[in-house]
């Protein structure tokens, strides 16, 4: 009997194996598709958040963009401020240095002057 009972478990074991590997691979068939179901909602949620951040990032990138275009136009104007302020005193030092020119012409031409009239004096 107990040889029997040896022959006859491994039959029973190997069709009750079976038997729950069916079960339990369709079983696996339904959890596949809950997995799959969870995932593709994580996708969506993850593409939604991906969409999401893409609009802040080009919201951030159109700021800063923003910003750099304006502190540009302000140091070209102030550089232009500058450019002016220089121009315009290299011209006041212009005026300056001619009539300082024209007075040290009519200086030396009174002390030719005086040195010729003392010359013709002595």
């Amino acid at each position: 009997m107990e040889i029997a009972q040896l022959v006859v478990s491994p039959a029973i074991l190997l069709g009750a194996f079976i038997f729950f590997w069916k079960e339990s691979k369709a079983g696996r068939m339904e959890l596949e598709t809950r997995l799959v179901q969870r995932m593709d909602r994580m996708e969506d949620r993850l593409e939604a958040r991906i969409v999401t951040l893409e609009g802040k990032m080009d919201a951030r990138f159109i700021e800063s963009e923003a910003r750099i275009v304006a502190l540009e136009d302000k140091m070209d104007r102030r550089f232009t401020a500058t450019e002016a302020r220089i121009v315009a005193l290299e011209n006041k030092m212009d005026t300056r240095l001619i009539a300082l020119e024209d007075k040290m012409d009519t200086r030396m031409g009174r002390l030719e002057a005086v040195l010729i009239t003392q010359q013709k004096a002595s």
